[in-house]
């Protein structure tokens, strides 16, 4: 009888264990796509650069392509703080251009940025089907320039800080599957969107 007991005790904690489980997921695996990347940086740094080759060499940069920003999170949510997560994100992100001079193409750029960040995330509403957060990331971006004009080629590469703040993020879906949206500034992108997978 002790032993029957013993089994059925042991059963319904692990059912109960099992059921905590479901109920606050700890691990966080995400994917987004972004837009606005870089903008605040690098964006104008080209800009203003760009405006500036142009007037001296009579070249323009034209048939801009702007790929936007995918991104890969993962977050754990920690036990004794459940409304705080750390993790980590990585974006990869490219952008193109037509080199011209009196409307005709002599050349292309290609840049190509993939950026490594801690990152911290804190929520203010965290239930079963919604949460409300703030999220903010830095770290080190590599970015990869490739160039072609009237037939010779030139590459390069530099590390630069980056960061990503997410001011403002909402997530809603089941317990375990959620779409997000979040704004704010960064490699990320000023706005974007993504799945994520909670268990």
């Amino acid at each position: 009888m002790i032993k029957r007991f013993s089994l059925v005790l042991f059963a319904l904690m692990a059912m109960v264990c099992v059921q905590a489980q479901d109920e606050n997921p700890r691990h966080e695996i995400g994917v987004s796509y972004g837009l606005g990347v870089s903008l605040i940086g690098d964006g104008i740094g080209n800009a203003v650069g760009a405006g500036i080759f142009d007037a001296l060499t009579g070249y323009e940069w034209t048939n801009k392509k702007n790929f936007g920003t995918l991104g890969v999170e993962y977050f754990y949510h920690l036990a004794d703080a459940p409304r705080t997560a750390i993790g980590g994100i990585f974006t990869y992100a490219r952008y193109g251009e037509d080199v011209e001079k009196g409307g005709v193409k002599e050349g292309e750029r290609t840049r190509s940025y993939m950026t490594l960040m801690p990152s911290v995330k804190y929520y203010y509403v965290n239930g079963k089907n919604f949460g409300l957060y703030s999220k903010v990331a830095a770290g080190v971006m590599m970015m990869r320039a490739k160039s072609e004009s009237n037939g010779k080629s030139d590459t390069n590469s530099d590390f630069r800080f980056m960061c990503q703040a997410s001011l403002l993020g909402l997530e809603a879906g089941s317990q375990n599957f959620r779409c997000f949206f979040e704004l704010g500034a960064g490699e990320q992108g000023i706005i974007l969107a993504g799945l994520k997978y909670k268990f």
